[in-house]
């Protein structure tokens, strides 16, 4: 079983690509789409391709979106499990690329040019710089850090993850596969309404995190966070 969650809001012709590129992986990749309310025409066409997934009436955001697949495909029997924004492009050998790798967490690095993705490249060695547009997580992984922070909706659960997996004594790596990442896709593209609900959310996302931990990341008090003494030391609230 070799499951793949994508989370999808509007940009249908993104999605397509995406999902073509899942499809043509070397390995026979299994979808499971979670759709925070679209209003493009993606839920129906989900709906027409016969995908398994949810359809959610409201925008629950991203950490929403990755705990229900999760859940769902951990349930149902996964070891691991393939995440993907639906606004990347994979080659063929990614998801068996990231497989190869017997570590809890393993990522992709993202690229901004396509042609970029062409070659089966990876680094000598794992770097501890996750990616989460695109990311393979291992269900004991999953079982020992736990779902995604729902305070933070949007923005910053996936800093979170990265500290609670630190101190976990868990290493969220990045193996250096390249895909294609049209970044910030679902910011760009909205209306100006929706554009301004997903700032003020991004600002009440970090906020969230600040309280959390007392800063947010890009302040220089964040990579203190990850101090090799604090491996398997204290519980996160």
């Amino acid at each position: 079983m070799t499951p793949v969650v994508i989370l999808t809001h509007n940009n249908l012709e993104l999605t397509k690509k995406c999902v073509e590129s899942v499809l043509v992986q070397n390995i026979t990749a299994s979808l499971f789409i979670f759709d925070n309310n679209s209003t493009d025409g993606t839920s129906e066409w989900i709906v027409e391709q016969g995908f398994t997934g949810l359809l959610h009436p409201e925008n629950e955001g991203v950490s929403v979106g990755w705990n229900v697949g999760l859940d769902f495909l951990f349930e149902d029997g996964a070891s691991s499990v393939l995440v993907l924004n639906n606004d990347t492009v994979i080659p063929p050998w990614f998801y068996s690329s990231l497989l190869s790798y017997d570590v809890p967490f393993i990522s992709g690095v993202s690229v901004d040019v396509i042609s970029a993705i062409q070659y089966p490249l990876q680094w000598e060695k794992p770097a501890p710089c996750p990616d989460f547009s695109a990311f393979l997580i291992r269900r004991d992984c999953w079982e020992k850090i736990g779902p995604f922070d729902e305070r933070m909706k949007f923005y910053a659960s996936d800093c979170d993850y990265h500290v609670r997996a630190h101190r976990a004594g868990i290493q969220l790596l990045n193996s250096g596969v390249p895909f294609y990442h049209e970044r910030s896709s679902t910011l760009k593209n909205a209306d100006p309404e929706e554009r301004a609900n997903i700032s003020a959310r991004a600002n009440a996302d970090r906020q969230a995190f600040r309280e959390k931990y007392g800063t947010i990341p890009g302040e220089p008090e964040y990579g203190e966070l990850f101090k090799p003494d604090l491996f398997g030391k204290g519980e996160v609230k």
